[in-house]
């Protein structure tokens, strides 16, 4: 189990919770970025080049149960209470991108996924890596449903091996890989009721190397976002811990505000019970909180876990409209007026950028609503961020792209 986002407040401590892409054929592993983005989506068909058993393509591309899916072979843990039964009966399917060659390797992978889940079903990602010509082993990153009465969201321990570990959501390998498999399962133990899978996305890097913050274009330099400011302290039965859905609810309310969707505001305990994760015990699971946030509305917004190679991309987002959520950590007096002297994992909200370019964002860890604006000096707000591989969450709206330049897009 990680230990990466554990937000426990202390008087000292909150322990939490702009390049474009280039063709693999013109890059050499030093040219690559740092951080890639591989995305396959139902508005682009792309799951027309997926091999499927026991899935069909919906009119608009998303994946879907075949009426004809097979039964499954063997019970799946329900999770749940101690002496929960095991799903006997369920019809099962399949999609699986065989294989694709990343251009400079990665040796971390993190998926996320937009996905529908009525009750009954549930969906599951396995990712596996090539590396020195030889494929891993599939990696289980758990079952997934927005309604828990018929499995828990749960992450897989114990899957060590020779060449890599899942911490949580984070495939980390031993070795640098060079290129990936990735499968999506559907499940449903209701006649005629199928999950409905409308993207698949993996953020990958290469912890070998290290990012420099791109020079910017300074376009979004003076622009803040109206993002709703929550704290995660007011909530005594976890609060402390919250850094993680609590960045994912203002992340929807700015949605909710901005489209009109009221459909898309929960208060922070909803948010928080609704990404928790049985196995890590906690709300900090990025995969969790990304699907939780693109299935609110039937889907209404994009969600994915990225990482980014700088600052240059988190402007490109905020000068399109879109707020994010980074993932960072700090040692004691390195980042001037936080909430909490040091942390070792926190999340928080980037909503704009002074005119002199430091990071103007809301910081859950203040006591109170009111108090969670705050803006950080950029290179410390960078070195603290450097400490996740920039790790961020990132909604957007259906049917819409990601500003050009904001991720390295895998081809």
């Amino acid at each position: 189990m990680r230990i990466r986002i554990l937000c426990l407040c202390t008087t000292i401590l909150l322990a939490a919770c702009a390049r474009t892409s280039r063709s693999p054929g013109n890059e050499s592993p030093e040219e690559a970025p740092v951080a890639r983005f591989w995305r396959s989506s139902a508005a682009a068909k792309d799951f027309d080049r997926f091999h499927r058993q026991g899935t069909v393509l919906a009119p608009d591309g998303a994946l879907e149960l075949d009426a004809e899916a097979p039964l499954g072979t063997t019970p799946f843990p329900a999770g749940g209470a101690p002496g929960t039964p095991p799903i006997e009966r369920y019809r099962v399917g399949s999609a699986v991108l065989a294989e694709q060659a990343i251009a400079g390797g990665f040796d971390s992978a993190i998926p996320s996924y937009d996905a529908l889940t009525p009750p009954g079903t549930w969906v599951r990602v396995t990712l596996a890596a090539r590396v020195e010509g030889t494929w891993t082993k599939d990696y289980d990153f758990g079952p997934w449903a927005l309604d828990k009465g018929t499995v828990s969201r749960r992450s897989v321990d114990g899957q060590e091996d020779s060449q890599g570990r899942v911490l949580t959501d984070t495939l980390m390998l031993k070795r640098k890989a060079e290129a990936l498999r990735a499968t999506v399962w559907l499940y449903s133990t209701q006649p005629g009721v199928s999950p409905r899978v409308r993207a698949l996305s993996v953020a990958l890097s290469d912890g070998t190397r290290m990012p420099v913050d791109a020079a910017s274009d300074q376009t979004a330099w003076g622009t803040v976002l109206d993002v709703p400011g929550l704290s995660q302290m007011p909530y005594p039965n976890g609060g402390p811990v919250w850094c993680s859905p609590t960045s994912t609810t203002m992340l929807l309310g700015y949605w909710n505000r901005k489209l009109g969707r009221n459909d898309l505001a929960e208060p922070v305990p909803t948010a928080a019970a609704n990404v928790y994760d049985e196995v890590y015990r906690g709300t900090g699971n990025w995969s969790f909180n990304t699907a939780y946030a693109a299935a609110r509305g039937e889907g209404a917004l994009h969600g994915a876990v990225v990482r980014l190679d700088a600052f240059s991309q988190v402007e490109r987002f905020i000068a399109a409209g879109i707020p994010v959520s980074i993932s960072i950590a700090y040692t004691p007096g390195t980042l001037t007026g936080s909430a909490a002297y040091s942390s070792d994992g926190h999340l928080i909200v980037v909503k704009g950028f002074t005119p002199q370019g430091d990071v103007v964002c809301n910081d859950p860890a203040f006591p109170s609503d009111d108090k969670v604006g705050v803006t950080y000096k950029r290179d410390e707000l960078w070195q603290a961020w450097r400490h996740s591989a920039g790790a961020a969450y990132v909604l957007w709206p259906s049917g819409t792209a990601l500003p050009a330049g904001s991720v390295n897009t895998v081809p």
